[in-house]
């Protein structure tokens, strides 16, 4: 109310009008896993953002990172899971018998170190070894992921502590005998480490979809049982409206027959199951990349490596009977996403148009809290619900029904007098997400 007059004039009140904020981005994709960093909570929206904070050895520690980023998505919440006693290691023997064996650590936790051994050869200088030559590789393979040549034992102490991959573990006193010396010991994180992970995950109100990074899939219950932690936590903030899907992937050495059994104790509107392996980062990467109605199937995934034992279409065809996502290399198209499907059987961009439809209802009610006393504010908050949705069928994520009889959304606000009493005003809201056409069915007439 403007000032009351005793001259006669004008009072001037401005009211300002309640202006939701834009949802945040969709396409925030909360990885668990190890990096090169201590545990804690990261954000990165771009590789070189990623290697800063977390360490070069991200890249072989959680590959999905990179594979998420190449395809896309808005931005990475990376939790850190602790490397302390996760990580493999090496035993160097010293060319001094007297001396200690030089200890190496891998820079991250997990198996992803098991697979590497340490080469060392000897530089000799009148039949005295003086320097050594140092090779990190991929066991039973020409794959070199690092390289020192020519090393002093006074200058290893610093070329080891340079190296991505691992790093010195104690103290060096000399140098190490020439021989290979395997990486070993590296294991993955127990269920209860990701559990943790996930609840620090809570706190990220953005973050819209969710993926922990196992590396061992030996034990398919432990797999199942932190996969189905990922479930749990997405339909626990799903109440809470920040809705969020989960993503897995099948195991390396998994059948068919497993994989459909596994998909059997993961069935959920909130998770996808992704085969074959190594492919989930950049599925997730993927779908945050799509705008939040727009379906995945038969889009193409970048920044991978090509599939080493594709899926043949017998198997794409009994994995999505059980709604596993079969990833399949396509003439013409590259490596694509055959159908994308929560393991449920539902489409993926469905739950995201209703969870983008809860997440707009939630942020334009905060704004009504303690103004819906009256009518007037009751109408307001619909209006401005009936804005938003009218948005979201102008952009094509929500539709009518394909008769035209029924309305691509509805909304009632009311309260009756009891509620009105308790202080409560109910929102009624349906929508009817658009969805992709999947199929085409063809009837040809050949005339004559």
């Amino acid at each position: 109310m403007g000032k009351v007059l005793i001259i006669p004039g004008v009072s001037v009140s401005v009211v300002k009008e309640v202006l939701p904020q834009q949802l945040a981005p969709s396409g925030v994709l909360g990885l668990i896993g190890f990096t090169g960093a201590a545990a804690g909570t990261y954000r990165a929206a771009s590789w070189n953002r990623v290697r800063e904070l977390l360490g070069d050895v991200t890249a072989f520690s959680l590959p999905e990172a990179r594979q998420a980023i190449d395809n896309g998505v808005s931005e990475l919440v990376i939790v850190a899971l602790p490397a302390t006693d996760f990580a493999a290691s090496a035993s160097l023997v010293n060319a001094d018998p007297q001396k200690a064996a030089i200890k190496l650590k891998a820079r991250a936790g997990g198996l992803w170190a098991n697979s590497l051994d340490v080469v060392v050869s000897e530089r000799k200088a009148n039949n005295v070894v003086v320097a050594v030559d140092l090779v990190i590789k991929r066991r039973g393979s020409d794959d070199v992921l690092e390289l020192l040549r020519a090393v002093a034992a006074d200058k290893l102490t610093a070329a080891l502590n340079g190296l991505a991959t691992v790093a010195l573990d104690g103290a060096a006193d000399g140098l190490p005998a020439a021989g290979t010396y395997p990486l070993a010991g590296g294991k993955d994180a127990a269920v209860a480490d990701y559990q943790h992970a996930l609840d620090a995950l809570r706190e990220e109100s953005d973050v819209d979809m969710v993926l922990a990074a196992v590396q061992d899939f030996s034990k398919a219950a432990d797999v199942t049982a932190i996969y189905s932690s990922v479930i749990s936590h997405c339909n626990n903030l799903s109440g809470d409206a920040k809705g969020r899907i989960g993503f897995g992937q099948v195991g390396p050495q998994w059948t068919i027959a497993a994989t459909k059994e596994a998909a059997s104790n993961l069935v959920s509107e909130r998770f996808v199951l992704v085969a074959p392996h190594g492919l989930i980062g950049a599925v997730a990467g993927l779908v945050g990349n799509l705008d939040y109605f727009q379906s995945p199937t038969f889009k193409a995934l970048g920044g991978i490596a090509p599939i080493a034992r594709g899926l043949k279409v017998e198997e794409q065809t009994e994995l999505l009977k059980s709604n596993v996502v079969p990833v399949a290399t396509e003439r013409g198209r590259g490596t694509i996403v055959v159908r994308g499907l929560t393991t449920d059987g539902d489409q993926i961009s469905v739950r995201r148009v209703a969870d983008h439809a809860v997440r707009t209802l939630k942020m334009i009610g905060d704004l009504f809290i303690g103004r819906l006393n009256n009518a007037d504010g009751r109408g307001a908050l619909k209006q401005k619900l009936i804005e938003a949705l009218l948005q979201m069928q102008k952009e094509g994520a929500i539709v009518p029904s394909t008769d035209g009889k029924d309305p691509a959304f509805k909304v009632e606000v009311y309260s009756s007098q009891e509620d009105f009493a308790k202080g409560i005003v109910r929102v009624d809201m349906a929508v009817r997400p658009v969805r992709a056409i999947d199929y085409i069915y063809a009837t040809v007439l050949v005339q004559v």
